[in-house]
This record gives structure tokens, C-alpha cells and sequence, in this order.
């Protein structure tokens, strides 16, 4: 597939609005959309949170509030458009309402619900439709998701405090601090893109952890707090 400057321009930048929702969209995928008629963006969304609405309905919204039309112009969305009703309507249905005449899209959508039905439907309607335009980052970015749909588990992430030579605490069992402020700061970051952080009974009962995201440059309204899910032998 040809794509111009200008299509990677607009993807770019549908990326880059999708990694909006890094800390609060899960467990949906994270989603950007621009609109534009050639070279110039005429609206911009991203999905925000599960059940509200998603990234090509708050594109063309953004597309209404500058006073403008998306007739006839070109819609970017890293993901392919859903083609069915959730605790949403199809974004299909409103790209082809608003007369969308072109949809590019980053990856295709693994959800059985749409796996190229998407694309089906657009191309149906007489949309121009094309895919597979940065592909990787749009995956990169929900890579949770992708593993969920195609393999029906979870992506887990371990994360290990260890010193040079292998050692996880002192020989007395104490074990604060092994890392620094910056290391623990990109603990908080990987918690908060998180769904669920789980730990094992020993853990609780020598540290009594919260378990919850603490970080000075996510605002409360911008994460949502994570499942705390603890291993016990004993239930």
C-alpha cells in the first residue's frame, strides 16, 4: 500500500492523541482519529474511557465545534473502525453519516466482533479504506489488548528489584530501597497503563503495600486505579 507525507503526517499524529488514553481507556484499546481534507487537520479525538464515546465520534465532534464538515475528507484512525454495538454505536455507521470518503488506518482490529469487518463495511459503502499505516506503534500501544483478543490472556509485565549480584533483599529479608527515585518512578507509569497489579501473600504480610499508582505527573482524573489482586495459598 502507497501512502503520502501527508497520510503518515495525519497517523502520526492519531498516534500520538491515542496515547491519550494510555492511563485510563483499558480495558479498551487506546485510539486516536484526525480528520482531514489534505494536508490540513480539521478535527482530533481520542478515546478516553471505556463506554464513552470513542475516537472517531470525538473527531468528527471536534470537526462540528470548529464549524467545519468532514464531507468529503479523509478520516485517520490508528485502529480499524468497530463495526458493531457495544455500550457504543458503530463508528462505521458515523463515518459513513458524516460522508467520509477515505478511511486510513493504522492496525487492524483483532476483536472478533470486527477483525476486517470494519473495513468491509466502509468499503461497502463506496468508503476508500486502507490499513496497515504504522502498524507496529498502533500494536506497540495496546499491547495488552492484541495479546487478550488473539490469545485469550492477559500481557503481564514482571517487575524485579534485584542488585548486581542476583539479590532481592538483605539476608535479614529487608529490602528497601534496592532502586532509586527514577526506577520507581517508572513503576508508577507501567502501574497506571495497567489493569491489575498482583502480588503474592508474602509480600502483603511483610510489606502491606498499596498496590495503587502514586505519581506526581498523573493527575487523579487521569488514571484509573488498578485491580489489587493478591496470591495466597491459604485463599
Amino acid at each position: 500500500m502507497s501512502f503520502s507525507d501527508d497520510d503518515r503526517r495525519h497517523m502520526a499524529r492519531a498516534l500520538q492523541l491515542a496515547a491519550r488514553g494510555l492511563t485510563t481507556a483499558h480495558p479498551n484499546p487506546r485510539v486516536g482519529c484526525v480528520i482531514a481534507r489534505g494536508p490540513e487537520a480539521i478535527g482530533e479525538g481520542w478515546h478516553h474511557r471505556a463506554g464513552g464515546p470513542h475516537a472517531e465520534i470525538e473527531a468528527l465532534a471536534d470537526v462540528g465545534r470548529r464549524g467545519g464538515s468532514a464531507r468529503g475528507a479523509t478520516a485517520y484512525v490508528t485502529l480499524e473502525p468497530c463495526c458493531h454495538t457495544g455500550r457504543t454505536p458503530p463508528c462505521t455507521e458515523a463515518l459513513k453519516a458524516a460522508g467520509i470518503v477515505r478511511v486510513v488506518y493504522a492496525a487492524g482490529d483483532p476483536n472478533p466482533r470486527v477483525n476486517g469487518g470494519g473495513e468491509n463495511a466502509l468499503t461497502a459503502a463506496g468508503i476508500d479504506v486502507s490499513g496497515g499505516l504504522m502498524a507496529a506503534a498502533s500494536e506497540q500501544l495496546n499491547a495488552g489488548f492484541f495479546k487478550r483478543m488473539r490469545e485469550g490472556r492477559p500481557l503481564i509485565r514482571s517487575k524485579i528489584a534485584a542488585t548486581l549480584d542476583g539479590r532481592t533483599a538483605l539476608a535479614d529479608g529487608r529490602s528497601q530501597w534496592l532502586t532509586g527515585p527514577a526506577a520507581r518512578a517508572d513503576v508508577q507509569r507501567w502501574r497506571a497503563r495497567s489493569g491489575a497489579v498482583l502480588t503474592g501473600i508474602g509480600t502483603v504480610l511483610a510489606d502491606d503495600p498499596s498496590l495503587n499508582v502514586r505519581i506526581g505527573d498523573v493527575a487523579a482524573d487521569e488514571v484509573d486505579q488498578p485491580w489489587r489482586v493478591i496470591l495466597d495459598s491459604r485463599g
